[in-house]
């Protein structure tokens, strides 16, 4: 019997799909210029945090001085290191592609008048009793 392309498609509809393995979601945080650094984080977490935009607040076409957004990663908010500068009108956004683990004690510095608003995800693993099960059977 010649199997058409419906019989193909109801063979994969039926297949059961894998589970994802993460729970993800958004989070956003807006940084204000000013001496107070803004934490990362308001309490522990179990979540790897990814930091990946930086862009002005849009009420910051007002001012045309740069903001210099950095960060401070451990117990030493006085060491810093610059992600990026934001100027209205010529630089406004910026891609940032990093992560965070959930023990890291971090906090963003910025200097300037403009806001930032900092954008990115979360994931929390689900499986990590089942990672290290899987590991135990590798070793008989």
């Amino acid at each position: 019997a010649r199997r058409g392309p419906t019989a193909d498609r109801r063979r994969r509809i039926n297949r059961p799909q894998p589970k994802p393995s993460k729970m993800s979601g958004f989070w956003g945080l807006v940084v204000k210029p000013g001496s107070k650094p803004t934490p990362l984080r308001n309490q522990p977490g179990e979540m790897v945090m990814v930091l990946k935009q930086a862009a002005l607040a849009p009420t910051s076409k007002v001012a045309a001085e740069t903001s210099v957004l950095s960060i401070s990663v451990g117990p030493d908010i006085n060491e810093r290191f610059v992600l990026c500068h934001l100027t209205p009108g010529k630089s406004e956004q910026w891609s940032i592609d990093l992560g965070f683990g959930p023990d890291e004690e971090v906090h963003f510095h910025l200097t300037g008048k403009c806001a930032v608003h900092l954008t990115g995800f979360y994931e929390m693993d689900d499986d990590d009793d089942d990672d290290e099960d899987d590991d135990d059977d590798d070793d008989d």
